[in-house]
């Protein structure tokens, strides 16, 4: 049986909005951001989307996104699905980040020695988190709250390094991925606010 996953990025922060880097810390959504929340709404109602299996990464972000967006839904939070853990870059300048990012596997290991986490965890717990939502429950659609850089990681795991890294993840975007056989397979990206 064919399953589908609604995976969605988190609305804008106040950490997006001022360049900082937010991982396995925290910042509130900005009022953009809870537009971007309510246009997912919007675009969920329309198109006549329910859920039988919702979920959030444990991160306040992501929980705020996905009560603007699926208002008075009960839901679990998942540590496995939060923000790729930064160390001491975290709460400093993007730039930071851009300057080692590389398309095909983001950050690689290079915030490990700063108290990051490396690739590989991140990816795996990802990816072990979002197939468990979906392989083990008996219902058919599935909605995940996470975060730009992990589910940037989950797609390329999907796709292949080189083309998952043609998506820009924005805000509030979402990706629609359905599972058959044990098997990932994306199907298009969307975004609300279109």
């Amino acid at each position: 049986m064919t399953k589908t996953l609604y995976l969605m990025r988190h609305g804008q922060t106040v950490f997006n909005l001022k360049g900082r880097i937010q991982g396995a810390s925290d910042s509130p959504l900005t009022t953009l951001g809870v537009r971007q929340a309510q246009s997912a709404k919007g675009y969920f109602e329309k198109h006549h989307i329910t859920f039988d299996t919702i979920v959030s990464s444990s991160q306040e972000r992501a929980c705020e996104t996905l009560e603007n967006a699926v208002p008075n839904q009960n839901y679990k939070r998942l540590k496995g699905i939060k923000e790729w853990g930064f160390g001491l870059f975290e709460g400093e300048s993007i730039e930071l980040l851009k300057a080692i990012k590389k398309p095909e596997n983001l950050y690689g290991d290079y915030v490990v020695p700063f108290g990051g986490e490396s690739k590989s965890e991140v990816e795996s717990r990802v990816y072990e988190t979002l197939e468990d939502v979906v392989a083990n429950q008996t219902n058919q659609t599935a909605l995940a709250v996470s975060h730009g850089s992990t589910i940037g990681l989950f797609i390329r795991k999907v796709l292949g390094n080189q083309e998952g890294s043609t998506y820009d993840i924005g805000n509030c975007h979402i990706l629609k991925i359905e599972y058959d056989d044990n098997q990932f397979k994306f199907i298009e990206i969307i975004d609300p606010t279109n």
